[in-house]
């Protein structure tokens, strides 16, 4: 059988806070392209443990495919078995695929995976040019289910896999597991031993030049050290609480084969990398066991940082560190339950200044205990108090199955409901609502604003910056960068 996984366009993604123009003051691809390895690691999973397949992967992001192409593209190939990868911010594209999919290859089986099924998955199944969905990791659900499809044999008895018949029966049980958020609503086919999956095969992505705005080459390679995070933010949908860490043997062994394809620099796009300062310790003693040179970045939290730990992953090539700080008091982390204290902000930046590892801070305004528009710009203040090399700062988006997005619900901030009925209707139009209970959306996009220019425009920055600068993408990426912020 033809096997085509698809990552569909953006052409319609539903903004987050459009000006009267309809266009967002930054998009999502202004902070650069990633590979979308969802998808790849279900591909590879696919390749190793099925025969005689045809299998094609389609990145449309990565490639700039529009619909027009993907049309081609599906005509060319006929495929027997269709996997879409979502997010619900791109079902508008998501059920364009599938509706021109259905139309050039009627009798092609076409099933939804990825986080839209997770968080929606009664709507999900219901959109009529699916055959089925997939809730949880993909990887044996949709291997399963090509086998199930290739034998003819029943798909409905497959963890995680749904049809509109056999979901009916879970819309009047309730279904409850304390490893989930409350959100995920039927039995999901998550895998707790990661281990046992293979690297993704990156041969179906390597002439795609994936990069970072804030990254050093424009070539990057992203890899996930483990799934799932045990925090609890009142800002986050991650549904499965559960850590599950990859052998770090297993994780280097996947660097290796990155570097003999040509790829230097790596993003470990974890929901969290330093689970403990143990972990990053132990891996950077396996960099350097293995005497590998590379150019490394993480997401990670401050209270889980040692000076130790900073050291030795300086010192095994760690360029960059991605912090969520979100905001600028003890009292505001605590309402968002980050687990954190400003202290150990202050003294996590103040270490990694001193040990010249790079810093990215990660800021939101728009949070329910700022009642003032002087209340985000304090909160703001504290960014340029602790002075990190990049701030990235976002208006709070109230996304579904979030304790803030039900909080918001119940204080009739929002309709709630709104979700649910463009998940079974994806037009153009929807966007993402916002805390607008003390200050509206367009002042505090003016505020965003202010402070983008106030942190990046300051003569010591821009002279620090230019003084770090390594490479001729760096410099272009930074000029592109100030352009999007004074536009």
């Amino acid at each position: 059988m033809k096997i085509l996984l698809i990552n569909p366009p953006s052409e319609n993604v539903v903004l987050e806070y459009p000006n009267e123009d309809g266009e967002a003051y930054l998009e999502t691809d202004d902070f650069g392209a990633f590979p979308p390895l969802g998808p790849l690691y279900v591909l590879t999973y696919l390749e190793e443990n099925t025969n005689g397949h045809q299998l094609f992967f389609k990145d449309c992001v990565g490639e700039k495919i529009s619909h027009l192409g993907l049309k081609k593209i599906i005509q060319e190939i006929e495929p027997d078995i269709i996997g879409v990868t979502s997010f619900t911010i791109s079902l508008i594209d998501v059920h364009q695929v599938a509706k021109t999919a259905r139309e050039i290859v009627p009798d092609a089986h076409i099933c939804m995976g990825g986080h839209h099924p997770i968080a929606f998955p009664f709507e999900a199944v219901q959109l009529v040019e699916f055959d089925s969905i997939v809730v949880g990791e993909g990887e044996v659900a949709f291997t399963q289910l090509v086998n199930a499809l290739e034998q003819n044999r029943e798909i409905t008895e497959i963890l995680g896999v749904y049809t509109r018949e056999s979901i009916k029966s879970w819309q009047k049980n309730s279904y409850n597991d304390k490893r989930f958020l409350g959100n995920v609503m039927v039995p999901p086919g998550y895998i707790d031993d990661i281990d046992t999956l293979p690297a993704p095969n990156r041969s179906y992505i390597r002439h795609i030049k994936y990069h970072s705005t804030v990254g050093m080459t424009g070539d990057l390679a992203t890899i996930i050290s483990s799934r799932g995070c045990p925090y609890k933010c009142t800002f986050c949908d991650v549904p499965y609480k559960r850590y599950r860490p990859r052998a770090v043997g297993l994780v280097l062994d996947e660097v290796e084969e990155c570097l003999a394809m040509g790829y230097s620099e790596f993003h470990f796009y974890d929901d969290l990398f330093n689970i403990t300062s143990k972990k990053v310790i132990e891996f950077c003693d396996e960099v350097e066991r293995r005497g590998l040179s590379i150019h490394w970045d993480f997401r990670g939290r401050v209270n889980n940082v040692t000076r130790e730990s900073l050291v030795r992953a300086k010192n095994a090539g760690c360029r960059m560190i991605s912090f969520g700080v979100e905001t600028g008091t003890d009292e505001g982390l605590k309402a968002l339950k980050k687990g954190a204290t400003i202290a150990q902000v202050e003294n996590v930046f103040k270490w990694c200044r001193e040990l010249n590892i790079r810093t990215i801070a990660d800021f939101m305004i728009g949070l329910p205990f700022e009642k003032s528009q002087e209340d985000m710009e304090n909160n703001l203040a504290f960014m340029n108090k602790i002075d990190p090399d990049y701030a990235q700062i976002s208006v709070l988006n109230l996304y579904p199955n979030t304790p803030l997005f039900h909080q918001a619900d119940e204080q009739g901030l929002i309709d709630g409901d709104r979700w649910n009925a463009f998940a079974l209707d994806p037009k153009p139009g929807f966007t993402v609502d916002h805390w607008e209970e003390f200050v509206s959306i367009e002042d505090q996009v003016k505020i965003q604003k202010k402070a983008y220019m106030k942190f990046y425009l300051r003569p010591k920055y821009i002279l620090r910056s230019i003084f770090n600068t390594r490479s001729l993408y760096e410099f272009k990426a930074k000029a592109k960068g100030v352009l999007q912020i004074l536009g």
